[in-house]
Formats: C-alpha cells, structure tokens, sequence
C-alpha cells in the first residue's frame, strides 16, 4: 500500500504544479483558492487551482497539457474531466486530491473570498478578482437564496406530509429520507442567510451553536414511531420558523392537524 501523502508531499506537488504552469506559454496566471490560500486547515487538506488562460479558446489544450504533465510525474488512482464546468480532478495514489479549474483572464473573478495570486503575466488578474467580490456574493448567494426560498414553498410541506404517514405506516427509511430532504433544505436556508456554503454541509459548521443544537435534535434517536415524531414535529417547527416569512400552501396549523389524524 502507498504512503498516504503528508505535508511534505503536499508542498512538493505545489511546487511542481507551480512549475509546470509557468512553463505553459498559454497558461497566464495560476490561482490558489480554498483553505490553502489563507493556510491549510490540516495535514489533510487538498489542493485547489484556477488557471488563466490567455484565452478561452486554449482551454482544450492547455487542460491536456497539465494532464499529460501530473500524469507523467506521478501514479494517479482517478481523474476526471468536466467539460462544462472546466474542471479536472486529479486522485494521486497517495490520495491527495488536486482540483484544478479553468477560464480565460479576461473573466476572472472570485467566487470565494479565500484566493492567492501565484503569479500573474497580465498583471490584472488580482484587480479583477478583487473587484469581482463587490458583486460575485450576493450574485451567488443572493440567487441561490431565492431558488432554495422557492424550494421550500413548494415542496417542504409535502415531504413533511410524507413523512408523518410513513411513520404510521412503520415505514422507518421511508419516514427518515423525507425528513432528511427536509433538513437539508432547512440547513441550506440557515447558510444562505449567512453567505455560508451550504453544499454537503461545507460550512454548516460555522452556522451558531444554538442552530446547530436545534439541527441535531431533528435526527430521531432510535426507530420507534414515538422517536420518529418527535424529530418530525421539532424539524417542522424549524423549517416554519425559517419560513415564517413566506406563504406557504399548507400552513402550520393545517399541518398540525394532520399530523393530530394521523397519530
């Protein structure tokens, strides 16, 4: 078996995907994002890229020139290509995972606030990225927050309804995965309101302790019915609260009176 990578490691695949970069004609400017742009959480963390190009148009091959350069260097155990999102992950086979993002300079900007110029032959890139933050939150974040608003009125009643008939009908993963649906659109409302990225819960932890307290008592403690309502009845009174706001089909009290015919 491998040696599974260490810091050590991480620094001398830096220093090479650095290397190789600056050594690509068409390849401008190389940008470090995620937690190693502002110090790595841990020995664990991975590597994260964006690399300007002199032009859209060289995408193709500038993508092929840095596979064919990490591929020649090291043992890879996966990689992938995603043509639209202009993204390739890279899995070295002493797993340390290299992300590497793509997109002409003219285009740069920052999508997250944690970013760190390498270097940069147009000498605008930084401004760029710096100025996109001014918009690039409430662009993201902003729409996002919307669409998981709409989410919720139209569907979060429904999936609360589903869950409380299978619980009657002891129908526990059933009862349980239309309450996760549920709590995972309720933490996603929470990160939106917070600008925090709520996708796989990547920074649900930064949410306050009294929210996360409150989300960890909608997980039922066992799979009795009594232990299943109770994280149903705690879950609803989160997510309608959160959406107390906005009119939704069903109302709270239409709800409780269902959940009352059903037990």
């Amino acid at each position: 078996m491998n040696k599974i990578f260490d810091s050590k490691d991480r620094q001398a695949v830096f220093e090479f995907i650095l290397s190789a970069v600056k050594a690509c004609g068409k390849a401008v400017s190389l940008v470090q994002v995620g937690s190693g742009a502002v110090g790595f959480h841990d020995a664990h963390s991975d590597l994260d890229f964006v690399i300007a190009l002199d032009a859209d148009g060289s995408m193709a091959e500038v993508m092929d020139y840095m596979r064919q350069k990490i591929s020649e260097n090291y043992d890879l155990t996966y990689f992938a290509q995603d043509e639209a999102r202009h993204l390739q992950v890279f899995l070295l086979s002493n797993l340390l995972e290299i992300d590497i993002g793509y997109g002409g300079y003219e285009h740069a900007a920052a999508i997250k606030p944690a970013f760190k110029v390498l270097f940069d032959r147009t000498g605008v890139v930084e401004e760029k990225m710096i100025r996109s933050r001014a918009w690039m939150d409430d662009q993201i974040f902003g729409n996002k927050q919307k669409k998981d608003i709409e989410r919720a009125k139209n569907s979060v009643w429904a999936h609360l309804m589903h869950a409380a008939v299978a619980i009657d009908r002891g129908l526990y993963f059933r009862a349980t995965g239309e309450m996760d649906y549920v709590r995972t659109l309720y933490i996603d409302l929470l990160c939106d309101r917070r600008r925090l990225e709520s996708t796989l819960n990547r920074e649900a932890d930064k949410l306050p302790e009294n929210e996360k307290t409150e989300i960890l008592r909608t997980f039922a403690a066992g799979n009795s019915p009594d232990a299943l309502w109770e994280s149903l009845v705690t879950l609803t009174d989160l997510i309608y609260r959160e959406m107390d706001e906005h009119s939704l089909p069903v109302s709270r009290e239409m709800l409780d009176a269902y959940y009352e015919s059903i037990r």
